[in-house]
């Protein structure tokens, strides 16, 4: 009969797990670069907005 595998195991793969979870989920807010070009695109917007409304 197959042993089961040790608890350790299962601790290794949630670790894994948790660790790419939390690069998935906080990558694009880290990164300085996209937020500044987020904000820049939001500028251009609302600029662009605004001429289209006058």
């Amino acid at each position: 009969m197959a042993r089961k595998p040790d608890k350790r195991v299962y601790v290794r793969l949630n670790r894994a797990r948790k660790r790419i979870q939390r690069c998935r989920v906080w990558a694009p807010i880290r990164k300085t670069r996209s937020n500044a070009l987020q904000e820049a695109n939001l500028k251009l917007l609302n600029s662009l907005k605004q001429l289209l409304q006058q």
